[in-house]
């Protein structure tokens, strides 16, 4: 019960610094220049954060309700464009926090592999 209890506080943890600091860099990514950011326009950079950003929202209900497959189906896809984004803002790392933000959605992806692993014991 205790592990289950350090795995939602983990999660949430994880889950707020990654809404936290999308909205951030979203409104950050407003300002930045008209040009490519290692061949992704800032147009394109700004509607990935934004789709990152409504798929990661959703996964705060899913994992309350125990919808864990949900997060899971669209996490490979979240976990690459994030990895992407931070490559192509890596000369704004002072800016971004594209680095923790990868950094949390692996955290999460660790969650959900243990919440898995856990259900798959219990049986459920």
């Amino acid at each position: 019960m205790e592990d289950r209890k350090n795995l939602n506080t983990d999660f949430q943890i994880n889950f707020d610094y990654v809404l936290t600091n999308l909205e951030k860099d979203i409104l950050k990514a407003n300002s930045l220049e008209d040009k490519l950011y290692l061949e992704i326009s800032k147009s394109k950079v700004i509607s990935l954060l934004n789709y990152v950003y409504k798929n990661i929202k959703c996964w705060g209900n899913s994992y309350n309700m125990k919808q864990y497959e949900t997060i899971i189906d669209k996490y490979a896809e979240i976990e690459s464009i994030v990895s992407q984004l931070e490559l192509c803002l890596a000369d704004y790392e002072k800016q971004f926090h594209m680095n923790g933000i990868s950094y949390s959605i692996f955290q999460i992806g660790k969650i959900l592999s243990n919440v898995m692993e856990k259900s798959d014991k219990n049986g459920r």
